[in-house]
């Protein structure tokens, strides 16, 4: 029967119960080899949901680190997680390492809508040259809303030095929205939201939303 694996931690780590994952996930399972030891479930009747998923993940993270696997994957059996564990034990262990007593704090930011110019009702019989001063017009205002994304993206990495391990740009859904994620001690929750409304103030740019603690999936 396949397995889901869920997620990587030491083997020493490791608790053998994972409570509140919903009675869907109830079983979890650890299998072991040698250092590390990969959560997983046997694959179930019906399509594995992504919040079961991540609410299995959100229940070992909150006991021990863990480096979450990507959803939907699928192993044939233990012996493939173990040649997995064995084959990236290094590359394993050392990330555990880094990522140890982390999590991870996502920031979403919606920015002002830009200026548009308004439409040319003479627009289609326009000489070419009105047309390549349009064309110019838009790569500008395009340009100036990439160098304010910069901005904002750099004085919230900078502001917030000091309460972070590491952080990254993540790719957007729109495109008035800005995506951070930050590796942030799990005791430093509180001072990371501290620091983001100080920021959002001092910047005054959008609207600023802090997301999580949730396991590191940005940093895997």
């Amino acid at each position: 029967m396949p397995l889901y694996p869920l997620g990587i931690s030491r083997s020493h780590d490791v608790s053998q119960t994972v409570e509140d994952v919903g009675d869907a996930l109830a079983d979890v399972h650890w299998s072991r080899a040698g250092e590390l030891a990969c959560a997983f479930i046997d694959a179930p009747h019906e399509a594995l949901k992504p919040l079961q998923h991540a609410a299995a993940l959100g229940a070992i993270h909150r006991r021990q680190c863990v480096l979450p696997m990507r959803f939907g994957a699928t192993l044939r059996d233990e012996a493939e997680i173990h040649a997995l564990l064995h084959t990236r034990r290094s590359e394993l262990l050392e990330r555990l390492g880094q990522l140890d007593g982390g999590c991870e704090m996502g920031l979403r930011i919606v920015r002002e809508s830009p200026r548009t110019m308004a439409a040319d009702p003479a627009a289609e019989t326009a000489s070419p040259l009105g047309y390549l001063a349009r064309r110019r017009s838009c790569y500008q205002q395009a340009d100036a809303t990439t160098e304010l994304d910069r901005q904002v993206v750099q004085q919230f990495g900078e502001r917030l030095q000091g309460l972070y391990r590491d952080w990254r740009r993540l790719p957007a859904t729109t495109a008035r929205l800005i995506r951070l994620a930050f590796l942030v001690e799990r005791d430093g929750v509180a001072a990371f939201r501290r620091g983001v409304a100080d920021v959002s103030r001092a910047c005054g740019r959008g609207q600023c939303a802090v997301l999580g603690p949730w396991p590191p999936y940005s940093f895997v």
